[in-house]
């Protein structure tokens, strides 16, 4: 970099100003095009699929009533739509007035049957075993034959499948059809022969009119799955498939395919258009910004040399020198800003030293204060030796267990093995049970590899605690509280049951929607199960939302609360450090 040192500082900051600015400019700019363009193109997909979808479900109500039309008739419920058929399985003309009355039947309830898909133009024909059409639209004579090309379109029907509709075209080759069919084959439950075929046809017209977007660069194509063309919309443009947004949404009723495809060029063109309007705008004033700044650069670059003498000075030691400052221009109030600069220097460095002092004297008040705890024990332990060298061993024996108790307690930012945590319980259960004159069995079993898993220290006393004086309010006889523990799937479960007076069903339930966050916060009471909901609070916030505390009752009498926890492996549980676990 010593060729750097020939240059002025004008030239300097030229250069800088290119690399530092100029050139991250246009990378930044072209990111944000190529951003910009996958972000219209991938909106653009997700509206051409929403499309797709409105226009499926169209679709999807016109098959429904296509398909309410083929159960009624192929199944037969009416009696006289039944005798119709039957009367007219063979007939080819209106041999008296009952094939009349016969047909007018059908035609009746044909028609209430098309109301429902009216806006669909549908096609709807019955034909008897003849092949003349006892009903149809209009458009062709009563007992018509059908034509050569729409007894070949329909050779391919299964006369076996009669439960279910079967699609074909009828149309010209080589193009989307006319009309798309669907079949179905009528028997006569009397005797299981065939008295008639339904034929109901969807129009191309009907699939134009939904396609119809308004924008004719989109290209539609409704297929069967195997890739039969039922109707097509638009320009199929022959480019590569990389070059085309495509989207596809499946008709699940018929396993049909509707696609859209959408040349990416039309969406480049009007990004591109845009982006060049857009960055020659930009460019202009970026142009005028780059030689002004220049010019500036020039101005300031002048008098920065007076500033230099003031500043070695400064650095040198001699702490109370001061810019003098002249005018009202830029190096003026660099001049003043500089003079601020080093009166905050002299505050910050009288602030640190005070600081430095206040952190001294919290660094003796901590020391004293770890020192009491310590001063305590040494107490307590002095009496508990000389309760025991006295005789009085029940009391000894509670002076020891409240040691225990208030080692926990100065320790308890500390994690602790579950086994020495059930030690820690067991002197708590010691302790209150002396303080409220009750005999309670208090008895734990750990399961395999449970025993050194570390938890956070304390985390399992408010449970015992609610047990202790809620649950043993009534006095029992014999209170006793058990602890479980085992893994399952790489977690950790504790169960720890009472046989106390336990709650009522509606109690137990309101609870479980507190200790699951789940309770409004109004409905709660304030002055119940704080040290429950606390537990399950802690247990969501150091080990996420996969841990949680859950309450039931006993059979027999009591309760059991139930802690889940993820294990990572057989030593510690998983901390989970997220700053929004705490929901």
């Amino acid at each position: 970099m010593e060729w750097l040192r020939r240059f002025s500082f004008h030239r300097k900051l030229q250069v800088s100003f290119l690399i530092l600015i100029l050139f991250p400019f246009i990378a930044v700019t072209f990111w944000s095009y190529s951003s910009v363009k996958q972000n219209v193109s991938d909106k653009l997909v997700r509206s051409n699929e929403e499309t797709l979808t409105v226009i499926a479900n169209q679709i999807g109500k016109t098959i429904d009533s296509i398909s309410f039309a083929s159960v009624y008739f192929s199944q037969t419920y009416n009696p006289d739509i039944l005798e119709s058929f039957r009367h007219l399985k063979d007939a080819e003309s209106f041999t008296n007035f009952a094939s009349y009355d016969y047909y007018s039947r059908l035609k009746s309830m044909a028609d209430i049957l098309s109301v429902q898909s009216a806006d669909a133009n549908l096609k709807m024909m019955i034909v008897n075993k003849q092949n003349r059409i006892i009903m149809g639209d209009g458009s062709v004579p009563v007992f018509s034959e059908l034509s050569e090309r729409f007894l070949r379109e329909s050779g391919k029907l299964d006369e076996n499948e009669t439960t279910t509709l079967q699609w074909f075209p009828s149309g010209e080759a080589h193009s989307d059809p006319d009309y798309y069919y669907a079949a179905r084959i009528i028997i006569d439950p009397r005797n299981h022969e065939k008295v008639a075929t339904l034929f109901i046809g969807i129009p191309k017209s009907y699939f134009h009119s939904l396609l119809e977007t308004g924008n004719p660069d989109i290209f539609f194509l409704l297929s069967t799955r195997s890739g039969e063309t039922i109707a097509v919309k638009g320009k199929n443009e022959t480019t590569a498939s990389g070059d085309m947004l495509v989207s596809t949404v499946l008709i699940p009723k018929t396993g049909w395919v509707l696609s859209s495809q959408m040349p990416r060029g039309f969406i480049d063109g009007q990004i591109n258009r845009e982006f060049m309007v857009t960055i020659s705008v930009v460019g202009l004033f970026f142009l005028a910004f780059l030689i002004l700044s220049m010019l500036w650069a020039g101005h300031i670059n002048r008098p920065i040399s007076l500033l230099r003498a003031s500043v070695k000075q400064y650095v040198g030691g001699k702490r109370d020198i001061r810019i003098p400052v002249k005018g009202k221009d830029e190096v003026a109030v660099l001049s003043s800003a500089f003079n601020q600069m080093l009166d905050d220097i002299n505050g910050l460095l009288h602030q640190v030293e005070s600081e430095q002092e206040e952190k001294r004297l919290l660094e003796l008040q901590a020391l004293a204060a770890q020192i009491r705890p310590h001063f305590l024990l040494n107490t307590l332990n002095s009496i508990k030796v000389s309760l025991l060298l006295a005789g009085d061993e029940p009391h000894g024996t509670m002076v020891d267990a409240l040691m225990k108790l208030l080692r926990a307690y100065v320790h308890v930012d500390q994690p602790l093995k579950l086994a020495e945590e059930c030690k820690v319980l067991g002197s708590y259960v010691q302790v209150m049970q002396i303080r409220n004159r009750l005999s309670i069995d208090f008895h734990y079993e750990l399961g395999e590899g449970t025993e050194s898993i570390e938890l956070p220290r304390l985390l399992l006393q408010p449970i015992v605690e609610n047990a202790i004086y809620h649950g043993f309010s009534s006095r029992p006889e014999n209170p006793r509280i058990e602890l479980r523990a085992a893994l399952h799937n790489q977690r950790l479960e504790i169960v720890i049951s009472d046989n106390g007076r336990g709650m009522a069903e509606e109690t137990v339930a309101r609870l479980n929607r507190r200790l699951s966050g789940m309770e409004d916060e109004l409905s709660r009471q304030q002055d119940k199960g704080v040290g429950l909901i606390n537990t399950a609070r802690r247990l969501q916030v150091l080990f996420g939302y996969q841990a949680r505390l859950t309450a039931e009752t006993r059979e027999g009498g009591g309760m059991s609360f139930s802690l889940f926890i993820p294990i990572a492996n057989s030593k510690e549980a998983v901390i989970h450090d997220d700053n929004n676990a705490d929901r």
